[in-house]
């Protein structure tokens, strides 16, 4: 079955989110913005910092973009919306393996870094939702988009220059472009596996063939035997 996903009506989907929470999504932007500022300092501690408190931030997104999408309260700044040790660990240990292997992908040749960044581009998602182990959820990733990466890789590429453009033209329009790409990417999600989902009931839904042959075997009939006719005794 074939994925379509048309960038273009899901922003307009993403714009409507992002306007009902205008002023949660400013702030989390401007506090996205601020970590990857102090990030890219000349300081080796602080990049630790930022990194591990960045984390942290993209679970919330996350957390809150899942929500949002599936029309959910949720309050980011709440104490609930913060990952618990163990949710916080999962995430570490996918975002590690994941870029390890988009990594190793690149060291190879740079076209088999590409394809593995859109097998995995749903990793992040499936470990904030199921909060299972890297291994496991990388290769839940690997598997749901077996024979769409390089669909899904083109989109991602779409939907993350959407996200930089406000960025190169006016700085301030990252707020806008940052929050509303990052919806469609939670969208694109969502709905990839719903097409799944149809995808395994129609298939579970099909007798297989080897089963319809056997129903359409005609059971061999019994042979009647003819008793012999008895010797009459006068």
């Amino acid at each position: 079955m074939q994925f379509t996903f048309k960038i273009g009506s899901k922003i307009k989907e993403a714009w409507v989110i992002y306007k009902e929470n205008l002023s949660i999504f400013l702030l989390l932007a401007l506090m996205t913005f601020i970590i990857k500022a102090l990030g890219s300092k000349d300081n080796s501690l602080l990049t630790v910092i930022t990194f591990f408190v960045g984390l942290v931030l993209s679970y919330i997104w996350i957390r809150f973009g899942l929500d949002l999408v599936d029309k959910k309260a949720s309050d980011p700044f709440s104490q609930k919306a913060l990952p618990t040790l163990k949710q916080y660990w999962n995430f570490l240990k996918t975002t590690v393996l994941v870029f390890l292997c988009i990594l190793a992908g690149f060291i190879l040749l740079i076209v088999p870094g590409l394809y593995v960044s859109g097998r995995l581009v749903f990793a992040l998602y499936i470990s904030v939702e199921k909060n299972q182990g890297a291994r496991v959820t990388v290769k839940e990733a690997w598997e749901m988009t077996d024979g769409y990466g390089w669909k899904l890789f083109w989109k991602s590429v779409v939907i993350g220059l959407f996200m930089i453009v406000g960025f190169i033209a006016f700085f301030i329009g990252g707020f806008v472009t940052y929050p509303v790409g990052f919806i469609v990417f939670i969208i694109m999600y969502r709905e990839f596996l719903k097409m799944k989902s149809m995808v395994s009931s129609t298939t579970s839904s099909v007798t297989p063939v080897s089963e319809i042959k056997q129903e359409e075997k005609v059971e061999p009939k019994e042979e009647v035997k003819e008793e012999a006719p008895q010797a009459v005794n006068h």
